[in-house]
Order: C-alpha cells, then structure tokens, then sequence
C-alpha cells in the first residue's frame, strides 16, 4: 500500500511539477514576445527620431534653407514679378500644375487661410514657408508623380515638410469639394455626358 502511494504521489508530483513547467514555459515565452515587440517600438521610436531632427541639443541642425527664395522662384516663374514676364506661359502652367490657372487661384484662395498652410513664424522670428510654396510642392508631388524631396529643390521644402503638405492638401480637396464634385451622376448629367 505504500509503495502505491508512493508511486501515486510520484506521479501526482510529477504532474504538478508538469504543470508549473508548462506555465513557467508559457510566461517565458509571452516575456519574450513582449520584450521583442517592445524592442521593435524602440528601433521605431529611434528611427524617427533620426528622421525629425532640429532645434534639441545633441541632434544636427536644421538645414538652411531660403524660403524668400523658393517663393520668389515660383513667382519668377509663374507670375509678374519686377515688371517682368514670367518665365513659362498659360500652356507650361497648366502641364506643370496639371490644372488651369482660374482652377488654381481657386484652390490657393481656399486653402492659404488652412492651419497648415498659414505662414508662420519660427522661435527664431522668422517667417517660415509661404501657402503657395506648400500648395506647388503637393501639386508637384500629386501632379508629376515625385517623390517628396525632389521639390526642395525648387521650392525650398524639407521632405517632412513636403509629406505634410500633400496630406493636407489632398483631405482639404476631399472636405471641400467632395459635396460639390464628388457627388452621383443626375440623369441630367448622364444625358449631357452622352450628348
């Protein structure tokens, strides 16, 4: 009898131990997938960190740039600037911003008052980037199909900058517009269409 108890304390032991050791295993395991998610947030975190740097002690400056001359170029280009022409005409305008001119002041009259793309001023008391500097980046973007450091060049517009711009742009088109132009074809519509 006691030898039957014994081997039946055995295995009761054993199952216990059995069972400490499956949840000892399963809290490893969730530990471990824990601190790897956690270790993927932190290399997130630190890539965009590298990404936005700026003003903060220890991280590289700000690049330089002009926004008097990025505007200034767009203005060039485009508009009367010092009693001058400018330099590309009502065709280049519209294969450059994919839409005529009326359309754009339209779209520029509506949105320069936007949060985003107010002209403000930096900690410094600089004026930052001007409305129709953001507007031709995100045209640029949506228009031709480049990427969003490419415009820097031409409109003085960090990448970061650029990426802001067109989201902005494209959700103010979508609540502005969207009851306007983006509503059901009529059967007037239609009819006209096929006409």
């Amino acid at each position: 009898m006691d030898v039957h108890d014994e081997a039946h304390g055995d295995d009761m032991g054993g199952a216990v131990d059995q069972d400490d050791f499956s949840s000892g295993l399963a809290l490893a395991v969730s530990h471990h997938l824990w601190l790897l998610q956690l270790a993927r947030l932190v290399r997130g975190c630190q890539r965009w960190w590298r990404r936005h740097r700026g003003s903060v002690r220890g991280r590289a400056p700000n690049k330089k740039r002009d926004f008097n001359l990025g505007l200034r170029n767009i203005l060039r280009d485009f508009w009367d600037v010092d009693v001058e022409p400018p330099v590309f005409d009502e065709g280049d305008f519209e294969s450059r911003f994919r839409m005529p001119r009326a359309v754009f002041m339209r779209v520029y009259d509506d949105i320069k008052d936007e949060p985003f793309f107010r002209q403000r001023v930096n900690a410094t008391g600089r004026p930052q980037a001007h409305p129709l500097q953001k507007v031709v980046a995100a045209l640029r973007v949506l228009g031709n199909g480049e990427a969003a450091d490419r415009p820097d060049e031409y409109v003085r517009l960090s990448k970061s900058t650029t990426n802001a711009a067109v989201k902005s742009f494209i959700e103010f088109i979508v609540n502005k517009y969207e009851s306007t132009y983006l509503r059901a074809t009529t059967d007037e519509d239609i009819t006209r269409i096929l006409a």
